[in-house]
């Protein structure tokens, strides 16, 4: 057995799907195995990978018991002559695994190996080759000297910034994500540390292996994505933690003995006070959303009393009154020319449980997580939120003041909240824009089809100008799917894209490893952007409405402009 695969999972069946189709279409030709092993997912992680991956050797956990223990439960079991233990938020070119095997195969001192590591952007993850944490290298990093003089191999040893990219590298550290190791090294150094539970166990590995005897490589020939912590996208905070905590303990194991005059102690309360920092600053992104509603909303309620009360608008008030009595509805004689004699306390309450449950109101409608730009659903938590203070006064006579200063509130806010979501949604998808997108969709399965139903019924879809789809299959040649014609095959991907004069291309589930292999290429200079269709289309899309003005629901892979 040339290879053994082995993924860790947990809470991430829709990209453990995906990754696991592009290994398998890598290994094709090879002899791999291929281990899942899944740390008690919720989400259907397991069954769909017995259900969908017969040929895949499924492991369940009883527990998720970590990164390390959950990885070890495979590495135990694997008999390739190499191992490559990978996340399931990536995907692999189809040369990935054939690239990083014969690396191997030439260095006999070789240990292990990872691959240049590119965030769904196209940019490179620094963590695809690193040094380790010295007390000078941590010093640096946390310090912010690292960025500042990203050239100085000494001050930016840690993430070795200084090194070239596209060159093949002896390195100190490469990132778990995607990491490739001789069995016969592993077998020397033994397993995962499973004193970390999540991070850093990559940093203890491979600084064992270099204890060893073995080096360790950074090989930019091939590539992965990497999508960066899904399963822990709910727990930031925690996430947080894990990883200050795996420093502290990769400094107490093989530090402490390396740096005997250095006080330790600094580096670790080194470490707390960059958590702290970092936890400071994840919070402050949090909670930006809130804080600019909380100042619109206050701002709203007092512009409503400041027109609710205008002298010059009391006549006004009358007539609106009367009006309202043609209709049977009673209204009561306006009782307050001017705003009531409340105490500080007393507005106090009237601005901070209005705003509070405005607040509230916004959280249920979804506008601080993926709705948080849509001026439609700003609109729903505004109306939500004032038919809640409405029904609320009721139960609260001293406070049922006014309700046209609540409805004048009311506007103002709804003009206020949604109004800077579809300023803020105009700057971040609007900007730059220039007609509609020629694009062409590479794949012909059943995603293709709902992607192409979805372009002709959705609003949100009208920039993107679909010239047609690319096949895999030459009988598929001139057929249409969903209505769109096959313009040709794979092969003749550059021609199409110059031909047709494209500007987008789109990749299905079934293709996404090809993806890779085009976000090196210049086109002829010609701008390109490719993006992907996430194996979770259906479901992302079928929320929307018909007049749904958002983006596509892709993911953007890279853009040579």
């Amino acid at each position: 057995m040339r290879l053994s695969v082995v993924f860790l999972s947990y809470n991430t069946r829709d990209l453990t799907e995906q990754a696991l189709r592009t290994v398998l279409d890598a290994a094709e030709g090879m002899a791999v195995e291929v281990f899942v092993a899944d740390n008690a997912s919720v989400d259907g992680s397991a069954e769909m990978v017995a259900e969908k991956f017969p040929q895949v050797k499924l492991i369940r956990n009883e527990s998720n018991v970590g990164f390390a223990a959950g990885n070890n439960v495979a590495l135990r079991r694997v008999v390739g002559e190499y191992v490559l233990i990978i996340n399931t938020d990536t995907i692999v070119r189809r040369d990935t695994l054939s690239a990083m095997v014969d690396f191997l195969d030439a260095p006999p001192e070789a240990g292990a190996c990872g691959c240049k590591i590119l965030d769904p952007d196209g940019t490179l993850q620094l963590d695809s080759r690193r040094g380790f944490p010295t007390p000078l290298a941590a010093f640096c990093k946390m310090s912010g000297l690292s960025r500042l003089f990203p050239d100085h191999p000494v001050i930016s040893h840690y993430h070795m910034t200084y090194l070239d990219p596209e060159r093949t590298e002896e390195v100190e550290v490469i990132s778990g994500s995607c990491m490739m190791v001789r069995k016969t090294a592993m077998d020397q150094v033994g397993l995962l540390d499973e004193d970390y539970f999540m991070y850093g166990e990559d940093i203890d590995w491979c600084y064992r292996i270099h204890q060893a005897g073995w080096k360790i490589y950074y090989v930019p020939t091939t590539e992965i994505i990497h999508f960066r912590g899904e399963s822990g996208r709910g727990v930031p905070l925690r996430i947080l933690y894990r990883k200050s905590q795996a420093m502290s303990i990769f400094v107490n194991k093989h530090m402490a003995q390396r740096f005997r005059f250095f006080p330790l102690w600094l580096l670790q309360a080194g470490i707390g006070l960059h958590g702290f920092f970092r936890f400071l600053l994840k919070t402050a992104r949090a909670l930006a959303l809130p804080i600019i509603d909380v100042g619109l909303v206050l701002c709203g309620l007092k512009l409503g009393l400041a027109v609710r009360y205008h002298e010059d608008l009391v006549p006004f008030i009358y007539r609106i009154e009367n009006a309202v009595n043609l209709f049977g509805l009673d209204a009561e004689p306006t009782r307050w020319l001017a705003p009531p004699p409340y105490s500080d306390w007393q507005w106090l309450a009237v601005y901070g449980v209005s705003t509070l449950v405005w607040l509230l109101a916004f959280y249920v409608t979804g506008l601080y997580d993926r709705r948080r730009y849509s001026a439609l659903w700003s609109t729903v938590g505004v109306a939500l939120g004032f038919a809640f203070i409405v029904t609320l006064v009721f139960f609260f006579k001293a406070y049922n003041f006014s309700r046209l200063a609540a409805g004048t509130a009311f506007f103002c806010n709804m003009v206020l909240i949604a109004g800077w979501r579809f300023a803020a949604r105009w700057v971040l998808h609007q900007r730059g824009r220039s007609g509609r997108l020629r694009t062409l969709l590479v794949g012909t399965d059943q995603t293709a089809a709902d992607f192409v139903d979805y372009l002709g019924q959705k609003a949100g879809a009208a920039r993107y100008d679909l010239i047609g789809l690319v096949g895999q299959d030459p009988e598929q040649r001139g057929r249409p799917v969903a209505g769109r014609p096959v313009l040709g095959m794979l092969g003749q991907l550059e021609e199409l894209v110059r031909d047709y004069e494209i500007e987008q291309l789109v990749f299905t589930p079934s293709t996404m490893s090809l993806s890779l292999e085009q976000m090196g290429r210049d086109w002829g200079g010609k701008s390109l952007r490719i993006s992907m269709v996430p194996v979770s289309f259906a479901e992302m899309v079928a929320e929307r409405g018909a007049n749904d003005t958002s983006p596509l629901p892709l993911i953007e892979i890279g853009s040579n402009k």
